[in-house]
């Protein structure tokens, strides 16, 4: 019966180390289901229910001490206790999120128009009081979260590679700056703890799922995505990340990631049109959201649309990397453009030509510029996980 107990004292509380990464880890069958609450659940009690699983296993081994066993019972009972040891060691040091992707030790920038700079790479960034920064897509995504001020403004960019999610929060809650770690994933999207009161929040909608804080939403600042080429050409004064030298070698991980290069199951993508892992343009006016094969887009460059009874225009450049969507209504007039050469765009109603970034450089509206919709590339199966609702473009149903 002592033995017995030690065993059963032992595997129990592996278990329950195991289960606790599980179901914040993208382990297969882990993802799909609502267990969010039943791994908050074994995180925020984790020590309540293994501790008494050790004192079982403990119990029982002072229990064949005392019946005086053999020292060869002795030793060899002492073999189980290795079980969770080294269960707690994979798990914490090795297993858990934030060991496995560690923050920057240091955010230096550097002027757009360096020329050291690899001018195809994909960046993501925002523009906030007249200051504009831009963080390359790799870096953000080995860190998955970057703390920074722009335009006087704390904020948090974060980036889920598994989802090819880009956000940008206000990391101010009720006052304070608040501190966050990675702790897992839900549904293949990355997920960040708080530091006051443990709650854990969704990188891609950012509203605390479970916890003290369930419901709250963080504040978005608008995220845009381009090559640094264009990115210079839109934010000629803009600062850019550079990276931490301490992570040379996770970034060299992540090369091609941007470009979509990497054959990989968790962050590869998907050339075809809306598998799991193939690309979309999504949007939200109001409370609609609407999603764009990405290649679709591609052959197409320029697509008209409109949505929530808001013109628009979907615009994927030639370097296949920048996109941008407007609202293509200015000055109560809307415009029906087509595209030409150099990524411009002319409306005959209005004789109007529009470059690249959206705005006007000859006719009546000179010097106008359209108004960006949100818009973000991801992969199709986080857009519908995290708008259920979402209308799409093209798609056949």
């Amino acid at each position: 019966m002592a033995i017995l107990f030690t065993i059963l004292g032992c595997v129990f509380s592996s278990i329950i180390m195991v289960l606790s990464v599980y179901f914040i880890m993208p382990f297969p069958g882990s993802q799909q289901a609502e267990t969010i609450d039943i791994g908050f659940a074994l995180h925020m009690w984790y020590w309540y229910i293994i501790i008494p699983f050790l004192l079982l296993a403990l119990f029982g081994y002072v229990k064949l001490y005392l019946d005086n066993a053999s020292w060869i019972k002795k030793t060899l009972l002492i073999l189980p206790f290795f079980l969770p040891g080294g269960i707690y060691y994979v798990t914490k040091n090795i297993m858990s999120a934030d060991h496995m992707f560690l923050q920057a030790r240091s955010v230096n920038h550097i002027e757009v128009s360096d020329p050291s700079l690899d001018q195809s790479m994909i960046v993501i960034g925002t523009e906030i009081n007249g200051e504009a920064k831009a963080y390359p897509m790799n870096i953000v995504g080995y860190h998955h979260q970057i703390r920074d001020s722009i335009g006087g403004k704390p904020v948090m960019i974060t980036y889920c590679t598994v989802c090819r999610t880009g956000r940008i929060w206000d990391p101010i809650i009720e006052g304070t700056n608040e501190q966050f770690r990675l702790v897992g994933m839900d549904h293949f999207n990355a997920m960040f703890e708080d530091a006051t009161t443990g709650s854990w929040w969704r990188q891609a909608t950012g509203e605390a799922v479970t916890g003290a804080r369930k419901g709250m939403t963080l504040h978005e600042y608008p995220i845009y995505q381009k090559s640094l080429k264009e990115w210079k050409r839109r934010f000629p004064k803009s600062l850019v990340m550079m990276p931490d030298t301490a992570f040379t070698q996770q970034y060299a991980g992540l090369t091609g990631y941007d470009k979509g290069l990497i054959q990989s199951k968790l962050v590869g993508t998907n050339q075809n049109s809306w598998n799991d892992k193939s690309w979309v343009i999504g949007i939200r006016i109001g409370e609609t959201t609407k999603a764009y094969d990405w290649q679709r887009t591609k052959n197409k460059r320029f697509l008209l649309d409109t949505v929530n009874d808001t013109p628009i225009i979907v615009h994927l450049l030639s370097d296949n990397g920048t996109f941008n969507v407007w609202n293509r209504t200015i000055d109560s007039i809307i415009i029906n453009p087509k595209t030409i050469g150099n990524d411009q765009f002319f409306d005959e109603g209005t004789q109007t030509l529009w470059d690249k970034t959206g705005r006007c450089i000859d006719g009546i509206l000179l010097g106008k510029r359209l108004q960006p919709i949100p818009a973000y590339q991801e992969f199709w199966h986080s857009w519908r996980t995290f708008n259920p609702n979402t209308l799409t473009y093209g798609k056949s149903q």
